[in-house]
């Protein structure tokens, strides 16, 4: 061992006969010999081998003396047995870690402690916080010597607070009572005012006994915070310890009480459930029943029973508005495009969310059910809308049926900006609902988003536009590419998509009156199988005009046979659409998305009307009754060769076999198509009120007060000729308002007299307020409450325990953490003089 004085030997003996022959070897040369207490009793029996006088052979050294010697610096307070034999197995590491210090004057206990922590175990039992520790020594209890274990046991209230009191308490039976803290903790989280023993666990006896010692009342936040926290570091390596105290609280709580733990997966379960059953009844799951959901801690854990319940609640509070059809076929567009459409996503979500859930499904789907009544009701209403006359009902002012999109939405374009370059996108297939959603992600694209510009009301919303009946792809992409209502007979889906596509598209596209000389080129699905190369080229010519193309992802999905699936579509799934987009935009072309059709999806075989060649509609003879589920519509010669037709209004009714989607028919989900102006940094469509709840702040409210009759002054004659003479009494002066935020105003529960109140300042009532009812508070929770330098807080603190001294009051202790923060805490003590507690 090096010192100033020297370099001495070390040397280990454990008899009396092996010191001597040690001293006999060492032949005057200067050695530490170390050796068990028992045997240095007995040499200090031996006065020919012990000089106690100084300058002498022999010299007895202490634990102190020793680590004095190697640390460079007094030392003072190693007096437990289990220290000293630590600090003699670590000297060499303590030696190396005060070389890495500014050194001290001394080394009290405090700091020997610390420094025998970070030696034996590590210093992550310093620097990790009280949740951290829990959750590794749970997932594997440490195995630690009797000695290291008592050091972190008598370290860790120091080093972590009222939580090392709970760890300390735990360490010491580390193989049961980690688990126990974790598990009774987190049972703890409920939020009511008692709970019963059998929920505390060995916890209750604990309180009143060291380490812990603290208020039931303290113990029971600092542990239900401490298991929260633990089980959130855990993350899903906690549901074992989760199902223990679902055990637990099943025995011994009320479904009540259990039901407000935000950590309990029962509790999140019993909601859940509880959740359910109101949506099946009928009545409305708010926002902060979602919001309390998805802050629970098995939210993760569950986060299919989560979509499941989310989707159920947008519904209900969809059913739960009430139903006002309108008059005006634009005003029941627009209702659709801002509510019914955002019903056709939820039920979708519901049904995707379904998919991946065991739970829920009898509720969810009588909430489907409800739902889709109402659908329906808003479907025939404007089913009937179109039966009283589709011809004036197309062509209505602030509709764009698609035929006109040249003239009604484009050509205002050109007549500012005659040399705008036009890239025109047609989604095949596309509803409004599945134009909602991959808005929504085209806008939350941070590296490129895109979306709608608001209006100038601020509204965000696609153009009202109508698909022509029959919602087909021949008549109705036809409708869009020649930019007029096509003539040619009616032809079958499978056919067009084989055979006629490539050639009529194209064809009427070139023949597009509306487009004049511009030039133009359109692009189909063959035409993609280069991975859209061709494309993104064209849309980068300057000398093309308007670029058009058809994204078949949509149709392609719909007409699968499938019917187990849902239509699921992001942006990135359609090849080439988000490059195309890109490139457009930066080629300086102004972007239109639409689609010449939406769908109505399968629901199930009872909703099968018969057979037929298209799904959604069918021809009907002179005599022929109208399926159920269909309505009679006279297209007057605009949709195909003139005979009587039948449209399909009901949400999922459908001719002939099943598949993913259907189309052809007249309801809202298939007419109302999307059109959109697609702009970068745009935004998504605005979602209705119901979406997200009611938002958080409440509606104003006029207050309606009856009239006051007017003031009739009585006549000059009638009047009093004497003033009568003002009382002499004196009102009461009205008391002022309690404020609903300042801990102030709560000082008079405070065991101290009204004249000393009186003389305290307002933070300092605070400050011994919120110590009173939380019962310990760090200095910058406190400067925090009060908005101030936490550097000041402590110059506070001093001057308030020295007025309260002075009148013979102790109200709160602190100590200073290894951070070099303190904590304070409320230890109310009895005056001597006056007797006041």
């Amino acid at each position: 061992m090096p010192t100033p004085k020297g370099a001495y030997g070390v040397h280990r003996v454990t008899t009396e006969l092996g010191l001597r022959h040690l001293l006999w070897k060492a032949k005057g040369a200067p050695l530490i010999a170390v050796m068990p207490e028992e045997v240095a009793r007995r040499i200090q029996a031996a006065p020919d081998l012990l000089r106690r006088a100084r300058n002498q052979r022999v010299h007895a050294l202490s634990v102190n003396d020793v680590l004095e010697v190697v640390l460079g610096v007094r030392v003072v307070g190693a007096d437990a047995p289990y220290m000293q034999q630590l600090a003699l197995e670590n000297v060499d590491r303590l030696g190396l870690a005060m070389s890495h210090r500014t050194l001290p004057t001394v080394v009290d206990r405090k700091l020997l402690t610390e420094l025998l922590v970070d030696a034996s175990v590590g210093e992550q039992v310093r620097t990790r916080s009280p949740a951290q520790l829990l959750a590794a020594w749970v997932t594997e209890p440490p195995r630690w010597s009797p000695n290291i274990s008592q050091l972190v046991r008598d370290a860790m209230p120091t080093l972590h607070g009222d939580e090392g009191r709970l760890l300390s308490w735990a360490l010491a039976e580390p193989e049961v009572r980690l688990r126990e803290l974790v598990v009774h903790g987190a049972v703890l989280t409920v939020e009511a005012p008692e709970v019963s023993k059998h929920a505390w666990g060995s916890l209750w006896k604990a309180a009143t006994e060291p380490p812990i010692d603290m208020d039931r009342r303290i113990l029971r936040r600092t542990v239900a915070r401490l298991a929260e926290e633990t089980l959130s570091a855990l993350g899903d390596g906690a549901a074992t310890l989760l199902s223990g105290a679902d055990s637990i609280g099943r025995a011994c709580l009320t479904p009540t009480e259990l039901q407000t733990s935000r950590v309990l997966p029962l509790a999140f379960a019993d909601r859940c459930h509880s959740l359910s059953q109101q949506a099946a009844s009928g009545k409305a799951i708010s926002a902060a029943d979602i919001a309390w959901l998805s802050g629970h801690r098995a939210a993760r854990i569950h986060r299919a029973d989560l979509a499941v319940l989310e989707a159920m609640a947008r519904i209900s509070r969809y059913l739960d508005q009430p139903f006002s059809p309108k008059t005006e076929l634009l005003d029941q567009v627009r209702d659709y495009q801002r509510g019914g459409a955002f019903a056709d996503l939820a039920m979708l979500e519901l049904r995707r969310a379904l998919a991946s859930s065991v739970h829920y499904h009898a509720e969810a789907n009588k909430v489907i059910a409800a739902c889709r009544e109402r659908r329906d009701r808003e479907n025939r209403h404007f089913a009937e809308g179109l039966a009283g006359g589709y011809e004036a009902a197309l062509h209505r002012e602030g509709i764009t049926p698609l035929h006109r999109l040249w003239k009604r939405t484009v050509a205002p374009v050109w007549k500012s900006e005659p040399n705008a370059r036009l890239f025109l996108i047609v989604l095949d297939g596309c509803s409004y609902p599945v134009f909602l959603e991959l808005l929504q992600a085209l806008s939350q694209d941070n590296t490129f988003p895109l979306g709608i510009k608001p209006d100038a009301d601020g509204r965000v919303a696609g153009l009202p536009a109508l698909s022509p009946l029959p919602t087909v792809t021949s008549h109705a992409r036809g409708a869009i590419f020649l930019g007029e209502l096509p003539s040619d007979p009616l032809v079958a889906e499978t056919v067009f998509r084989d055979q006629d596509e490539a050639k009529t598209d194209k064809a009427r596209f070139n023949q597009n009156a509306a487009l004049g000389r511009r030039t133009r080129r359109l692009f189909l699905k063959a035409d993609l199988a280069d991975g859209g190369q061709g494309l993104l080229a064209a849309l980068e010519d300057e000398s093309l005009s308007v670029v058009g193309t058809v994204f078949n992802a949509v149709d392609d999905q719909i007409g699968s046979l499938n019917t187990g699936a849902t239509v699921r579509l992001t942006p990135e799934d359609i090849t080439a659409f988000k490059p195309a987009l890109r490139v457009a935009l930066k080629a300086g072309r102004k972007v239109l998305v639409t689609a010449d059709h939406g769908h109505s999806p399968y629901i199930d075989k009872s909703l099968r009307a018969g057979n037929g060649k298209a799904p959604r509609y069918l021809a009907l003879g002179k005599h022929d009754a109208v399926p159920e589920g269909f309505i009679e519509i006279d297209l007057a010669g605009l949709g195909g060769p003139p005979e009587r037709r039948a449209f399909a209004w009901r949400s999922g009714a459908y001719l002939g076999g099943p598949q993913v989607g259907f189309h052809g028919g007249c309801g809202l989900e298939e007419v109302v198509v999307p059109l959109a102006w697609i702009e970068q940094g745009g935004l998504h469509a605005d979602e209705p009120t119901w979406w997200y709840g009611r938002g958080a702040l409440a509606e104003a409210s006029v207050e309606l007060r009856p009239i006051a009759p007017p003031l009739v002054t009585p006549p000059l004659l009638t009047r009093p000729l004497v003033t009568p003479l003002p009382s002499g009494e004196l009102h009461p002066k009205p008391k002022a308002q309690l404020s609903l935020f300042n801990p102030a105003d709560k000082a008079g529960a405070l065991p101290l007299p009204p004249a000393l109140l009186d003389r305290l300042s307002i933070d300092e009532k605070s400050i011994l307020v919120l110590l009173r009812e939380n019962g310990s508070a760090r200095s910058s929770e406190l400067a925090e409450r009060l908005k101030k330098n936490p550097g000041r807080l402590n110059g506070l603190m001093r001057g308030l325990r020295r007025t309260l001294h002075a009148e013979g009051h102790v109200l709160f202790s602190d100590e200073v953490l290894p951070s070099g923060e303190t904590m304070y805490r409320y230890e109310a003590k009895p005056n001597t003089n006056e007797g006041v507690f």
